[in-house]
């Protein structure tokens, strides 16, 4: 019996369905189907022709599951902001010409206490949507791993947040997926990552010498046979045994996703 797992960075996946423009509304059918398409490709390759049984042990999916905590009641949150704010040059100009703008012909003074106020409150506003959006995240987590026990959510990213520029930096992701592919290597025979960064291949390099075969998984828009999907590293794709080319098309024929915005 071969064994499959299946190693995913959520993030990476995201921007892939989103970069088609495709929805998944259930997850355990999607992933079967990656398995599918993988252990075929295992046969051409690799297997040549025995078809020795096979099976998907499980799926690894990485997924953000934190975020830098802010109380922006705190009159020491807010002061520790309104200090950076004063230092970011480029930002506080952006705000004074949008208060001056607002204000007309008042003082600088007055100016610049109102850019702070707008650049706070936008701030506060999009601090609270990351929350939200977080929040929905982890329901999700939640419901995939009570609806199956094979596909295990792990919470190993982490939001690390810009307020004042209104930005969320992803760490830790990526690190912790690669360092499993790596210890989990006795539970498999067979690795296939969903992901297009190249920060996985040190890891690849590694199952190699333990005899495990990783190919990776390659998104592609349209119908076969297109040969290229969108952000997907030409190191990872070097470093793979092979790769598995997922199509748009045959994902929407199947039932398996749906085209953003569309029901049923």
């Amino acid at each position: 019996m071969i064994r499959f797992a299946l190693f995913v960075d959520g993030s990476n996946l995201l921007g892939s369905l989103k970069s088609m423009s495709l929805e998944v509304d259930n997850y355990e059918l999607f992933y079967r189907f990656i398995f599918e398409q993988a252990l075929d490709r295992w046969r051409d390759v690799v297997d040549s022709g025995a078809h020795v049984p096979a099976q998907l042990r499980r799926v690894y999916w990485y997924e953000v599951g934190s975020m830098d905590d802010w109380d922006l009641a705190d009159p020491k949150s807010q002061a520790t902001l309104r200090e950076w704010f004063e230092k970011s040059r480029g930002l506080k100009d952006q705000y004074m010409a949008r208060a001056g703008k607002k204000l007309g012909s008042v003082g600088q003074e007055k100016v610049a206490k109102e850019a702070w106020a707008m650049c706070f409150e936008e701030a506060r506003v999009w601090y609270e949507k990351k929350r939200a959006a977080l929040d929905g995240i982890r329901r999700f987590h939640h419901g995939v791993r009570v609806s199956t026990d094979w596909i295990d959510v792990i919470e190993a990213g982490h939001w690390r947040i810009d307020l004042l520029n209104q930005r969320a930096d992803e760490k830790g992701l990526d690190t912790s997926l690669a360092v499993d592919m790596v210890t989990q290597a006795e539970n498999f025979d067979v690795a296939v990552l969903v992901s297009g960064d190249a920060d996985g291949v040190p890891s690849i390099r590694y199952l190699k010498t333990r005899n495990r075969e990783v190919a990776a998984a390659e998104f592609v828009s349209g119908y076969p046979p297109e040969k290229k999907g969108k952000a997907f590293s030409s190191k990872l794709k070097l470093a793979a045994d092979f790769v598995v080319r997922i199509y748009e098309m045959d994902l929407i024929s199947k039932g398996l996703a749906k085209k953003a915005g569309t029901t049923g």
